[in-house]
């Protein structure tokens, strides 16, 4: 491929980085609203928004797309993201299963299935920052940089 064409390729994946990062940073705010209101079910919906945008912006990153490989499974793509971007395979596992939890739990239980239990899911729902600030490290300085100059 053609050094001019990878850079504007490059520059739009770090743009659409940039934009998933946001709404993951908007999400999580928006989270935290929702949950000293009361609203778990939506608090829930939200934070597992960011966790799916997060992730959607990293495997990107790492993959060049945010598509998971048919049969591959949810963890192994998740784990496998994370691996690619720098962390160790515990670790990764550790928020690879985090994601499951988020997806599961989060999205299916509490908001789909509206099965919510304070105890359960509040600290699910607060663990999404911690999960969207990993990302933006992983994702690296310039992007993390260009994001807090966006949002600050």
């Amino acid at each position: 491929m053609p050094q001019a064409a990878r850079m504007e390729r490059e520059a739009r994946a770090d743009s659409e980085c940039r934009k998933l990062i946001e709404a993951a940073r908007s999400y999580v705010r928006r989270a935290a609203e929702l949950l000293k209101a009361g609203d778990l079910p939506n608090a829930a919906e939200k934070a597992w928004a960011a966790v799916r945008s997060a992730t959607t912006a990293l495997a990107l990153r790492t993959r060049g797309t945010p598509a998971k490989p048919e049969g591959m499974a949810w963890r192994e793509f998740v784990k496998g993201v994370l691996m690619g971007a720098g962390l160790g395979e515990e670790e990764a596992s550790r928020w690879a299963a985090y994601f499951i939890d988020a997806r599961d739990m989060l999205h299916g239980a509490c908001f789909y299935g509206l099965q919510c239990e304070e105890p359960e899911h509040r600290p699910l729902i607060e663990r999404a920052s911690e999960y969207v600030s990993l990302v933006e490290k992983l994702l690296g300085p310039a992007q993390h940089n260009n994001i807090m100059a966006k949002s600050g």
